[in-house]
């Protein structure tokens, strides 16, 4: 296998990518220094078919999104907000308790007292 002649042309490639000529040198140094105050302007280009139809994905995308973000978060807030039943609300001293008419009950207040006795451990022996 012979890659000797590869090897020097890449080599020499490197160093002369790396190692420009004088003129080559002196050229980019007066351009650079030409410019340097003037800011640069890119060329304008139309927009081409295949970026106009991605920005276009992209914004459907994003409109849909929003939509069913949207949507989403009225239903629920509407659902909270508005109850279609009338509730029944009593209070009993410290208890509060609401009846649904559709017999479900809740009632809120304190935790009931924890009782004293009634703890007990029976041991049998064998």
């Amino acid at each position: 296998m012979d890659d000797e002649r590869t090897l020097h042309e890449t080599d020499a490639r490197l160093r002369a990518a790396l190692h420009p000529e004088d003129a080559v040198s002196h050229r980019i140094a007066a351009r650079a220094l030409e410019e340097a105050g003037a800011p640069r302007r890119q060329p304008e280009r139309p927009l081409r078919l295949r970026e106009l139809s991605v920005l276009m994905f992209v914004a459907l995308a994003l409109a849909i999104g929003i939509s069913a973000w949207n949507s989403r978060r009225a239903t629920s807030v509407a659902v909270a907000v508005a109850p279609t039943l009338p509730l029944a609300i009593f209070a009993q001293g410290p208890i509060v308790v609401v009846e649904h008419p559709d017999g479900r009950r809740w009632i809120v207040g304190p935790p009931p007292e924890r009782r004293a006795g009634g703890n007990y451990v029976i041991v049998v022996e064998p």
